[in-house]
C-alpha cells in the first residue's frame, strides 16, 4: 500500500537515515562545543599567567604558547609538584650542567622558581603550598642573567 508518491518501506529508510544524520550532527556539535569551551578556558588562564609573569618582571612567552603547553589544567606542572620525583627534577635542574662526578650544585635562580610558583598559583592553587615548602630546601638567590 502506498501513501502519496513513495511506498511505506522507502519512507521508513528516509526517516531512519534522517534520524541517524540528526544524531551524528548533534554529536559533532556537542564535541565541537566542548573543545571550544576548553580552548577558551586554556586561553583565559594563559592570559592570566602571561599578565602575572609580566607584572612580576619576568619574561613571558606568548599566550598561545602557554595555552598549548599547559592547556586548561596546568599539564605536568600541576600533576604533583610536591612529589619526590618532581623535587629531584627541580634539584637536578639547578646544577652546573655536568654529568656524573663533575656535577656540582649551584645557587639557583630565584626567577625560575618564582615563574613556576606563579604558574602553580594560576592553574592549581591548591598545590602551591607543597611547592613553596620545597623551595626552602633549595639554595636560591638573584643570579646573573
Amino acid at each position: 500500500m502506498t501513501t502519496g508518491d513513495a511506498p511505506d518501506r522507502k519512507r521508513r529508510w528516509i526517516y531512519v537515515t534522517a534520524g541517524v544524520l540528526l544524531v551524528v550532527f548533534a554529536l559533532i556539535g556537542l564535541f565541537t562545543f566542548t573543545e571550544i569551551r576548553e580552548n577558551t578556558q586554556a586561553s583565559a588562564k594563559a592570559e592570566q599567567l602571561h599578565n602575572n609573569l609580566l607584572a612580576a618582571g619576568l619574561p613571558a612567552p606568548e599566550t598561545d604558547v602557554i595555552a598549548n603547553a599547559l592547556g586548561d589544567d596546568g599539564g605536568s606542572v600541576c600533576q604533583d609538584p610536591g612529589s619526590p620525583l618532581i623535587k629531584a627534577k627541580y634539584q637536578a635542574s639547578i646544577t652546573n650542567g655536568a654529568a656524573g662526578p663533575g656535577q656540582r650544585p649551584v645557587i639557583g635562580p630565584r626567577d625560575t622558581t618564582e615563574a613556576v610558583a606563579l604558574t602553580i598559583a594560576t592553574y592549581c592553587p591548591d598545590r602551591l603550598q607543597d611547592y613553596l615548602s620545597h623551595l626552602d630546601t633549595l639554595n636560591l638567590d638573584d643570579t646573573t642573567k
